[in-house]
């Protein structure tokens, strides 16, 4: 009998994401969890409230009108220079948007992580954020009478994380940058680990200082390569940014997008096979790194 644990991610999503849940999407220019993104658009699953740092497949979800509120630190889809923002208001679902500072979202998500209301911090108090950010307040030290800034905490309902490997109990690994990821998978309630490749139990225990996910927090675990395009993952791919970044800038394309490429696929295997045909059968292949050197860093850019 196989692990209950892992599963199709038609399966995982449908069984543990909500419409109204607060998501948290691994990440941060490197490796998010694309797939994961795609199909739950596909399922259109809305109401969705998201911790977003730097994710650009956030985009469809967005364009798509499933998102109510977004907690960022720096949000690329700009409404000036991109087409998501612009089409969510026109269907009269545009997001409410919550901005922070990098280091406070992460902030607020460690908070998260070890359980507390709130995280004092010194950073932000120059600013006018506060004037904007309900969930910013000035309180004094109980122990100098410091004026600190006070961070509330985000609890997220699901985080799903993509990863270079992990075990059929979701114990996962994932190296290179990791952005807020320990931060945001730690506050998360449950996990949903999407992964490169399940391998042994055996290959993880032999490198443990590389597991950010223990297997008992983690719901599903579902094997999906090329999970994290067009991101990198280091060690696996490098990026096609550039071109996901074009389409979220051209209506026409991003309408074309969302009708082949979403709702056109059953699932992410189908939506590689049609990138295929589009591109060529060799287009995922240029893209994967064939001789990783680990003393120098991963290309973001080709």
């Amino acid at each position: 009998m196989g692990n209950l644990k892992v599963m199709k991610m038609e399966e995982a999503i449908s069984k543990y994401v909500r419409e109204g849940d607060t998501l948290f999407f691994s990440g941060m220019q490197h490796g998010e969890p694309s797939a994961a993104i795609h199909e739950i658009t596909r399922q259109k699953i809305g109401h969705l409230k998201i911790i977003s740092a730097l994710t650009h497949t956030l985009s469809i979800l967005i364009g798509e009108g499933l998102v109510d509120h977004i907690f960022t630190g720096f949000l690329p889809q700009d409404q000036k220079i991109v087409y998501p923002l612009l089409r969510s208001e026109k269907l009269g679902r545009k997001p409410n948007i919550e901005e922070y500072s990098h280091f406070a979202i992460c902030l607020a998500l460690l908070a998260g992580q070890l359980n507390i209301p709130f995280i004092p911090a010194r950073i932000l108090l120059g600013s006018d954020i506060m004037k904007y950010n309900p969930n910013l307040k000035k309180v004094r030290c109980p122990f100098t009478n410091e004026e600190l800034l006070a961070i509330k905490s985000v609890r997220p309902d699901i985080g799903i994380l993509h990863c270079q490997r992990a075990d059929s109990e979701g114990n996962a690994q994932k190296w290179g940058s990791l952005g807020v990821d320990i931060e945001g998978l730690g506050a998360s309630r449950k996990i949903i680990v999407t992964t490169e490749k399940i391998v042994d139990s055996n290959i993880i225990r032999k490198n443990p200082n590389m597991t950010i996910v223990p297997g008992f927090r983690v719901v599903a675990v579902v094997e999906q390569p090329w999970g994290a395009y067009p991101s990198h993952l280091a060690g696996y791919y490098h990026d096609d940014f550039f071109n996901f970044m074009r389409i979220t800038r051209n209506p026409e394309e991003f309408e074309i997008y969302i009708k082949e490429y979403v709702y056109g696929t059953k699932n992410w295997n189908e939506y590689l096979d049609k990138l295929r045909m589009k591109k060529g059968d060799n287009y995922l292949e240029n893209l994967r790194i064939k001789n990783v050197n680990w003393s120098e860093p991963i290309c973001t850019g080709i």
